[in-house]
């Protein structure tokens, strides 16, 4: 080997020994995530009112009586219908501004006298779901249709439906 091939050899031996110190290794990357979670408060359901058919006169003929949203009834045919009516009314608080889903837990009831005396009720809500107000308000209301019997025996009937309220 000559002189000059050993300077070019040691020239190239440096160049490479340079390379190959700037060459730095690959870094590792990072990021940050975030956790958040939102408290609501509590839902509690207030019934404001219960739901009233009034006073009714059987006939000899079986029919329905029919209380709406706005509490007006709808008498069937041969029955007479008096007497204050009313829908059932639940007020509902919670969180403001949240949305929330509402349901009759048994939207077919039944009303005794106490005694074997009975009639159906089938139970409905306009309101499936709604939002709470600015200050976590709101409030729905229960229709329902009554099946009075051919005949019906005299006296006070009653009977326990329940609702529900949850976030959605």
């Amino acid at each position: 080997m000559t002189k000059k091939s050993v300077q070019a050899l040691g020239l190239t031996a440096m160049l490479f020994a340079g390379a190959a110190l700037s060459i730095e290794p690959a870094h590792a990357a990072s990021a940050t995530g975030d956790a958040t979670v939102k408290i609501l408060s509590a839902i509690t359901v207030t019934k404001s009112s219960d739901l009233d058919f009034g006073k009714i006169v059987p006939s000899a003929a079986a029919a329905t009586v029919a209380i709406a949203e706005d509490n007006s009834r709808v008498c069937g045919s041969g029955l007479s219908c008096f007497g204050t009516t009313t829908a059932g009314a639940f007020a509902v608080t919670g969180t403001a501004n949240e949305t929330v889903s509402v349901a009759i837990d048994n939207p077919s009831i039944t009303l005794t006298d106490g005694g074997s005396n009975s009639m159906a009720v089938a139970l409905a809500t306009t309101t499936s779901a709604m939002t709470l107000s600015g200050t976590g308000a709101g409030s729905f209301k229960v229709a329902g249709t009554l099946n009075v019997g051919a005949n019906q025996v005299a006296g006070s009937y009653s009977g326990q439906y329940s609702v529900s309220v949850s976030y959605q």
